[in-house]
């Protein structure tokens, strides 16, 4: 492949890395806000870009930063459902969407073949 591809692919995954984790630090940020609708859509809101973010990363062929699509998902279903009036600890809730994607990876992964 051509380098300058390469090095133009290496470029956009960086700035979505960071992009990713400025929302992060954003989402610590805002949960400290005192609890309310701001909280939960900006939750919401968050969770959205992080996964709008991995849509973009798929439609350009860089690579998934699967972290990332876990917690927002879990953001968006969190925020969502507290803005609904179902209060869901939204920590928790990506540990369990994480435990769930590792278990189910580790299970549909392909086998690699080792030469003897």
């Amino acid at each position: 492949m051509d380098e300058t591809k390469d090095s133009h692919k290496r470029e956009l995954q960086d700035r979505f890395d960071k992009v990713g984790w400025g929302l992060l630090f954003l989402l610590v940020g805002i949960l400290a806000l005192p609890n309310g609708t701001a909280e939960y859509a900006s939750a919401a809101a968050i969770g959205a870009a992080m996964l709008g973010l991995n849509g973009i990363r798929i439609l350009i062929s860089v690579p998934l930063r699967w972290f990332s699509v876990i917690l927002g998902a879990a953001l968006v279903v969190g925020g969502t459902g507290a803005l609904a009036g179902l209060h869901t600890d939204v920590f928790l809730l990506f540990f369990v969407i994480a435990g769930v994607v590792t278990i189910s990876g580790a299970l549909v992964a392909p086998r690699k073949v080792v030469a003897s």
